[in-house]
């Protein structure tokens, strides 16, 4: 049991959650969310965005008397683009690196980061480190920003220097790597094999953006729920030690923050209690766990991480190395923060441009 100086158990639960809200605008559910479990942040989809007034209301509200609250989106361009009308909508990140100009990725990097602190995010779950090798991948395709590591890493670090340069804190996702599946772990749960991905192939391959992108001080990395069978052959890795605290942390070196992809997703929702799964989650060495969608489940993850805390599951030590993380994300939020918001970055018209400078010269043309 805790002593009794700790905080209470489902205060320090909420700071391991960032939860999805239900609609537009704060309701009495969406209150009552924030108010019961105090969560670290939220995140946004596209039903939480009614128009660009609407949400730069919902943002402020949600923000407002929340120190370090993390106010965050998946923003990438192409197929993952949620923002109304009047936002910049650049192109999907494989068609922009194939510009070869690296230098027009860490502009679009700041335009991004630009439009979203306008409407009042902090936290871009962006950029893919995924390597895009498998044509048939149902979900990462040209989200990657190359189909070699070399690539990815030549376009997407400085898509991410442009982010931070615009007061943004970024994301890179999905850890170990998703760009080799077959399977969209929206749906099913993809498993890399041992046969065809060995640790070399992993070390030479998958995880060299991330290595890459840890020397450059990417903020938070986001975990794949995938199996890798060369890391641990029985788990998804976003429920890993072997790959969170051995590969990640251990072997890669990264002191950063670690926050797992959706446990609503079925990858991990048709094989584990989303309850159960975030507990896990934490145990194997993620800071924080999203749960997007269903007001039960984001009640349920809370209620099982307040009872492994108070049961003494999640010990005081792995709070206390979390809470270090965190106080090092919310310093690195507020040193960004410095940097001046403009109100009219939303659809200026050098972004357009630069959009428009970043689209294919033939519109006929498919991804590689």
């Amino acid at each position: 049991m805790r002593g009794a100086a700790a905080k209470p158990a489902e205060e320090l639960a909420g700071q391991l959650l960032l939860i999805g809200l239900p609609g537009p605008d704060l309701d009495l559910e969406a209150r009552s969310l924030l108010s019961e479990i105090s969560p670290l942040g939220v995140i946004l989809f596209r039903r939480n965005i009614a128009g660009t007034v609407p949400l730069g209301e919902l943002t402020r509200a949600i923000r407002a008397g929340r120190d370090n609250f993390l106010v965050a989106i998946d923003h990438e361009g192409g197929r993952v683009h949620r923002m109304p009308p009047e936002f910049t909508h650049f192109p999907p990140a494989l068609v922009m690196a194939r510009r070869g100009d690296p230098s027009l990725l860490r502009e679009v990097g700041r335009a991004h980061a630009a439009e979203l602190r306008a409407a009042g995010f902090n936290l871009n779950f962006a950029p893919v480190l995924d390597v895009h090798t498998n044509a048939a991948n149902p979900i990462i395709g040209d989200r990657a920003f190359g189909t070699t590591p070399e690539e990815v890493i030549h376009n997407a670090l400085p898509y991410l220097q442009g982010l931070t340069e615009g007061g943004m804190l970024g994301c890179g996702k999905h850890f170990p790597g998703h760009g080799d599946t077959n399977l969209d772990s929206h749906l099913a749960l993809p498993t890399l094999t041992v046969a065809t991905h060995g640790l070399e192939r992993l070390r030479t391959l998958e995880l060299r953006p991330f290595a890459r992108a840890i020397a450059q001080g990417v903020p938070s990395i986001m975990t794949a729920h995938v199996i890798c069978e060369a890391l641990d052959p029985a788990l998804p890795a976003t429920l890993s030690r072997k790959v969170i605290e051995d590969c990640l942390r251990g072997e890669l070196g990264y002191s950063g923050f670690v926050i797992s992809d959706d446990l609503e997703m079925k990858a991990i929702a048709d094989h584990f209690q989303v309850g159960g799964a975030a507990v896990q989650a934490i145990a194997a060495g993620c800071d924080a766990c999203l749960v997007c969608a269903t007001p039960s489940l984001i009640r349920e993850a809370h209620g099982a991480l307040s009872r492994a805390i108070a049961d003494g599951v999640l010990s005081d030590t792995l709070l206390a190395a979390i809470a270090k993380r965190r106080d090092k994300l919310s310093s690195k939020l507020r040193k960004l923060e410095r940097t001046a918001i403009d109100s009219l970055a939303i659809g200026a018209p050098a972004h357009r441009a630069l959009a428009e400078r970043l689209r294919p010269r033939d519109h006929a043309q498919t991804v590689a």
